[in-house]
C-alpha cells in the first residue's frame, strides 16, 4: 500500500507541474462552459434577431391581380417591394441576391378570395432550412393578411367565429416543472461529465503509459521496489483521479454558466438550482467515479499497449466517439430507463442522470446501473492488470 501510495504522489506531481495540462483538464472546464452556456444564446438570439428584423427586398409578380396584397406588403415592417421583375427570371434574381424573395399572385386571386375560394399564391426564395427566418416572415404576412380576409367574411355572413371552432381543449401536465426540466437538463448532463471525464483520463493515461515507454523512463519504475500491481494501481490512480476532477470541473462550470446566464428567466434558473441540489449531485457522484474507474482503466490499458505516445493517440482518439456517442442518447426524447438500457454501458449513465435530476428514478434500476459500471470497471482493471504484466506489451516496440 505504501509504495502505492509513493507511485501515486510522484505522478501525480509530475502531471501538476504539467501546466498544459492542468490548464485543459481542470481549468479549461470552468471557462469554456460557461462561455458556451452564457455566450452561445446570445450568439443565437443576436443572429435570430438580425434575421427577423433586416430588410428584405421582395419582388411582386402580378400585383395587379391583388392591389389589396401588394399593398398590404408595401406597408409591411422591413420589406422594399419591387414590382418590375418578370416571372422567368425571379430564379435567376434570387441566386444571383438582387431580391430575397418574390410573391406571384394568381391571375384567378381576387375572384377565388370573392367566391371563397383557395386563392393560389407562389412564394419563390432560397433556403436550405425549414425553419428560416425569411420563409418564417413571408408565412407570419401572408398568414396575418388571411385573418383579415377571414374576419371580414365573418362579418359578411354574419358569423361568429367561434362557431367554428368546436372543440376548446385544456391541458393539464401533471408533471411538475421540476420533472420537466429535469428530463431535458439531465440528458445533457451525462454528456458533459462523460466528455470531460474521457478527456480528465486520456491525456495522464497517454502520458503514464505510451509517454513513458517512449521516453524510456518506465523501465526504470519497473526496477524499484514497488510490484508491477502496486505500479499499476499508483498510475491507474493518477487517471481515475484527473478523469474525476474534470467531470467535477464540467459540471462547476455548468453551474456557473447557469447562474450568469441572462437568456434563462429567474423562475427556471431557480428551478434548476434546485434540481441541483446536494442529494443529486452525490447520487451523480456515484456514477461519476464507477465511469472514471472504467476510462481510467481502459485508456491506460490501451496506452501501455501503444509502442508509442503517437500511436497511442490513434488508437485512444476513436474511441471518444465510441464512449461520447451512447451518452446522447439520453437527450433523445422517448428514450427511457428500463432493464434493457440499465444493462448498456454508458447508455444508462446518461439516462439514469436523466431520472435522477428530474426527481423519478426508480430504486431498481438504479442499483442495475450501478451494478452494470461496477462489472465494467472490474473487466478493464482486470484488462489494465494483463496489459502490464505481459512483457512482450511493455516492452513492445
Amino acid at each position: 500500500m505504501r509504495n502505492i501510495k509513493i507511485i501515486y504522489l510522484k505522478e501525480m506531481i509530475d502531471m501538476i507541474r504539467d501546466r498544459r495540462t492542468l490548464f485543459f483538464l481542470i481549468l479549461f472546464p470552468i471557462l469554456f462552459i460557461p462561455l458556451m452556456v452564457v455566450g452561445f444564446p446570445k450568439l443565437i438570439g443576436s443572429i435570430s434577431e438580425q434575421k427577423m428584423t433586416e430588410i428584405l427586398t421582395v419582388a411582386t409578380v402580378g400585383e395587379d391581380n391583388s392591389p389589396e396584397l401588394t399593398s398590404f406588403f408595401r406597408d409591411s415592417e422591413n420589406i422594399i417591394i419591387i414590382m418590375d421583375v418578370p416571372k422567368d427570371s425571379i430564379e435567376s434574381s434570387i441566386i444571383s441576391e438582387n431580391i430575397d424573395a418574390a410573391v406571384v399572385i394568381s391571375d384567378n386571386f381576387e375572384n377565388d378570395i370573392q367566391n371563397m375560394i383557395p386563392a393560389l399564391i407562389e412564394l419563390h426564395y432560397r433556403s436550405s432550412d425549414d425553419m428560416d427566418a425569411l420563409q418564417k416572415r413571408l408565412s407570419v404576412g401572408l398568414n396575418k393578411y388571411a385573418n383579415i380576409i377571414n374576419k371580414t367574411r365573418y362579418e359578411q355572413l354574419s358569423l361568429n367565429e367561434e362557431n367554428f371552432t368546436p372543440l376548446n381543449i385544456q391541458h393539464n401536465n401533471i408533471a411538475s416543472q421540476k420533472e420537466i426540466m429535469g428530463k431535458l437538463m439531465g440528458g445533457w448532463l451525462p454528456y458533459i461529465f462523460i466528455l470531460y471525464c474521457f478527456l480528465g483520463a486520456m491525456y495522464p493515461a497517454l502520458d503514464l503509459g505510451a509517454g513513458e515507454k517512449e521516453r524510456r523512463t518506465l523501465e526504470t519504475i519497473l526496477v524499484s521496489p514497488a510490484s508491477r500491481m502496486e505500479i499499476l494501481l499508483g498510475k491507474f490512480g493518477v487517471v481515475t483521479t484527473f478523469g474525476i476532477l474534470s467531470s467535477l470541473m464540467g459540471l462547476m462550470g455548468l453551474y456557473i454558466g447557469i447562474q450568469f446566464s441572462t437568456e434563462l428567466p429567474p423562475t427556471v434558473q431557480k428551478i434548476i438550482f434546485e434540481m441541483l441540489n446536494i442529494k443529486t449531485i452525490a447520487t451523480v457522484m456515484t456514477l461519476i467515479i464507477p465511469v472514471a474507474i472504467f476510462l481510467g482503466a481502459l485508456l491506460l490499458s490501451l496506452s501501455i499497449y501503444s509502442k508509442t505516445f503517437k500511436e497511442a493517440q490513434s488508437i485512444i482518439g476513436p474511441l471518444n466517439i465510441l464512449i461520447i456517442f451512447p451518452s446522447i442518447i439520453g437527450t433523445i426524447p422517448g428514450v427511457e430507463l428500463t432493464t434493457l438500457t440499465a444493462a448498456i454501458p454508458i447508455v444508462n449513465i446518461s439516462l439514469a442522470s436523466k431520472e435522477i435530476v428530474a426527481g423519478t428514478i426508480q430504486i431498481p434500476l438504479l442499483i442495475e446501473v450501478y451494478l452494470t459500471l461496477l462489472a465494467m470497471s472490474a473487466l478493464s482493471l482486470y484488462l489494465a492488470v494483463r496489459m502490464f504484466h505481459k512483457e512482450e506489451v511493455i516492452f513492445r516496440g
